[in-house]
């Protein structure tokens, strides 16, 4: 059987999906159709979906949350663990007889859109709470309409300690 040599950044991931997703649950939106997972990469533009990723791992180095590009050995070797958070959901389009949505669908979109942006900071502000982790939270974004779908997503930075084995 291998042995997996990721005991910190995979973890992180599952850590803060497990807080992410019942939180989305009890939005007004509630759990997106294909359900709330890890991802490989970047939203999938044409499926309701949540997800938590890995955006990216860089050495920090006792320089948290900037990057360190004179990486010392260990014990000071650092890393800073960008993930994101994110929902695209099914939004009004344009009907078949070319007239907008009404303003009361558009409401609608704005107000799950926005449930959905206030469980992800809770997420991020809640999940590492009770731990001395230092993260940088980074801003929600919304994700523009596109193919009747939009939503948004947010980013958090947690420092993490992945010495070299003794």
């Amino acid at each position: 059987m291998a042995v997996t040599l990721d005991t910190a950044v995979l973890p992180l991931a599952e850590e803060l999906l497990g807080c992410f997703c019942p939180l989305l649950a009890e939005t007004v939106g509630g759990m997106p159709e294909c359900g709330c997972c890890l991802s490989l990469g970047p939203a999938v533009a044409d499926v309701e979906h949540a997800w938590v990723r890995v955006v990216r791992i860089y050495p920090s180095g006792g320089r948290f949350p900037a990057q360190a590009f004179d990486v010392e050995s260990c014990p000071a070797n650092e890393w800073g663990v960008e993930l994101e958070l994110g929902v695209f959901r099914c939004v009004a389009t344009i009907d078949d007889d070319g007239r907008p949505p009404s303003c009361d669908q558009v409401r609608r979109d704005v107000e799950v859109q926005l449930d959905d942006a206030a469980a992800m900071r809770q997420a991020v502000n809640c999940c590492f709470a009770d731990d001395d982790r230092l993260m940088v939270v980074g801003p929600w974004e919304p994700i523009p309409p596109q193919g009747g779908m939009a939503g948004g997503r947010i980013t958090v930075t947690v420092l993490i300690g992945d010495c070299c084995p003794g």
